[in-house]
């Protein structure tokens, strides 16, 4: 993925604006990454230091210097590089430096140090060859790994790559993201949620009145550990979006060394936003936590209560939007549960789920909350068809049960119902 380096953007007023690729950079841009791809292509079994100095033999122009290096990482992530000694170099580097320093304390003018016979002496202590110790020597270091296989796409796959990259760069500097987002399909809607939910991203929704959604979105930058992995998170919501028929996008980040607040837009409309096929299999994602309360209540001896993916998302109007995870059947019941896990949320979260819950969500749901977030089972009301389940390091299948059967008794309370 490319970083804040390979970005040419520029501020415009509050507003961070990437720089368009004209008919002139879209050429240059193709005939870099098709000399970059065929230079790979070329030097697979080289070392990578070999790699990188044929690169820096290929003609660029200085003032594309942030595309060149934006192009030739992306053609470096497709790369396969693996160490090509068998022996383990640290082992090899300790015999070898230790013979050595036995072998100057022991020189004299007769017998001076011999690098060779150093080399020669572990190699036989090894029941190797030398050239294998000579190898393996430095063999973990970066630059003497070796190409094994070189990205097998084209020239445009890079360049688009390299287009889309620019905006998720942008967005590990994301302090805040808003998303209006809108598809022909509910199903298409309630997959990009349930992969913001696998993707463990924090994020709020609500209805818009022309029948969309908005969601927030909160970026690596409002956090005060994990920035990294959570920012590379959140670029991947770019992929998942241009699966929806429309969207818009717009980004609060920190942006250059004195991190200025600024404001980063995108859209379906643009040019790095064109459609692409919806993440691998959304809707039949789900968080460790969730994957582990369904394979737990699948295993449960006599249980009456069925579990599966919950396909539908629950909404009352005006106050957000619910995406269950699970859904719980029992036979001649008509009436769902719902289940929603909250482990990795924030707490503000959980208590958005309890106003939810008091105003009416029109379905039954049990929240399961982790322990570390600091609430308590009694903030739900018992008038409420919903209930809080509070646990510690995993959630129980046998105690998910013993709440749904508690909500299973509560009267339904009037409310907005639910969207499928």
């Amino acid at each position: 993925m490319l970083t804040a380096d390979h970005v040419d953007a520029r501020k415009q007023g509050d507003q961070l604006v990437l720089r368009r690729l004209d008919a002139n950079d879209l050429r240059e841009a193709h005939e870099l990454a098709a000399a970059f791809l065929e230079t790979a292509a070329e030097h697979v079994g080289q070392t990578q230091a070999e790699v990188h100095e044929a690169w820096q033999g290929i003609e660029t122009n200085a003032r594309k210097r942030k595309l060149a290096a934006g192009l030739r990482k992306l053609v470096e992530d497709g790369c396969v590089f693996d160490e090509q000694s068998a022996l383990d170099p640290v082992t090899v580097r300790r015999d070898v430096f230790r013979r050595a320093t036995q072998s100057r304390r022991t020189r004299d003018v007769l017998r001076p140090f011999e690098r060779d016979a150093v080399i020669e002496a572990v190699a036989t202590a090894l029941g190797r060859r030398s050239s294998d110790v000579e190898l393996a020597l430095f063999a973990d270091l970066r630059g003497e790994h070796v190409l094994r296989s070189a990205p097998m796409v084209d020239a445009a796959t890079v360049v688009d790559a390299y287009e889309l990259g620019r905006a998720q760069a942008i967005l590990l500097r994301a302090v805040r993201v808003r998303c209006d987002v809108q598809a022909g399909s509910p199903l298409a809607v309630r997959a990009f949620f349930a992969w913001l939910k696998f993707q463990r991203l924090l994020f709020t929704t609500e209805r818009r009145g022309d029948g969309g959604f908005t969601v927030t979105i909160d970026g690596p930058f409002s956090m005060f550990e994990s920035v990294t992995k959570y920012g590379l998170r959140l670029a991947l919501v770019l992929p998942a979006l241009r699966s929806l028929d429309a969207w818009t996008l717009v980004a609060d980040v920190r942006w250059g060394k004195e991190r200025a607040p600024l404001s980063f837009s995108l859209s379906s409309r643009d040019s790095a936003s064109r459609p692409a096929p919806p993440p691998r299999a959304p809707a039949q994602q789900l968080s460790d936590d969730a994957q582990a309360l369904l394979e737990g209540l699948a295993s449960l001896p006599k249980s009456a209560w069925k579990a599966e993916i919950a396909t539908t998302f629950l909404e009352r109007p005006g106050l957000g939007v619910c995406i269950p995870d699970l859904v719980l059947r029992r036979e001649g019941s008509p009436d769902p549960i719902y289940v929603e896990v909250l482990g990795f949320w924030s707490r503000d979260a959980v208590w958005r789920r309890v106003e939810l819950a008091a105003q009416g969500l029109g379905a039954r749901i049990v929240f399961c909350a982790s322990a570390r977030l600091r609430v308590s089972t009694e903030v739900m009301g018992e008038a409420a068809p919903a209930a809080l389940y509070v646990y510690k390091g995993k959630p129980s299948a046998r105690a998910l049960v013993e709440h749904v059967e508690r909500v299973a008794t509560a009267m339904l309370v009037d409310g907005a119902g639910v969207a499928t």
